[in-house]
């Protein structure tokens, strides 16, 4: 890292790969009152891309997709990610109050000859954060990651994501793997939205 920062980065961003090595001992964590996890059908797919997107337009590195069809396509199209009997989606009426999308990757799975699903693609709309949705999910992402025959789960964070993820996920089970960090270089001659640099070790 030092030739980094000998070239004039600094560090930017903090990043965090968490695993939590079993699914024993997952704790208990209802729902808060009025919401309720549905099974997912086709109907409910525009809904819950939307509710990601709002939901994820504050943290750090988000972007509007240019061309929403297109990309709400190629987010349909996923084959390792577009696992619709993992998810699990809140509701509160017809309004999607919060989500996590989990998914087993098999071919990762069997190079590493592990049993791992990932609690992944986690977020809570604003109206419905600070009532413990995001955990509630999360642990009954655990049980059916579990009642799937894996032995442990893994996600990625922003160690420093303004609505406490990297605690919440702690205070499940989740344990750091692997850390990584994003190096920021200020440049001249750009305007402001494009002057920063940046490079990932």
């Amino acid at each position: 890292m030092q030739l980094l920062v000998n070239e004039g980065y600094h560090e930017h961003v903090y990043f965090a790969e968490m695993v939590r090595p079993n699914l024993e001992d997952i704790p208990d964590a209802p729902l808060p009152d009025g919401l309720e996890v549905r099974p997912v059908e086709d109907a409910h797919l525009r809904a819950i891309w939307e509710a990601d997107q709002e939901a994820f337009r504050d943290h750090w590195g988000y972007f509007a997709p240019v061309n929403p069809e297109a990309s709400f396509q190629r987010w349909l199209d996923n084959p390792v990610t577009n696992q619709r009997h993992l998810w699990k989606i809140a509701w509160d009426g017809d309004q999607v109050a919060g989500q996590v999308r989990s998914f087993i990757n098999v071919a990762e799975n069997e190079q590493y000859d592990r049993l791992r699903g990932h609690t992944e693609f986690i977020s809570v709309r604003r109206q419905w954060r600070r009532r413990g949705l995001a955990r509630a999910l999360i642990v009954q992402s655990l049980h059916e990651l579990k009642a799937h025959g894996m032995k442990e789960a893994a996600l990625g964070v922003h160690t420093e994501n303004p609505n406490g993820a990297y605690t919440l996920y702690q205070s499940v089970g989740f344990e750091v793997d692997r850390r990584s960090i994003i190096y920021q270089k200020p440049m001249s001659g750009f305007d402001q939205h494009n002057k920063n640099g940046e490079t990932t070790s």
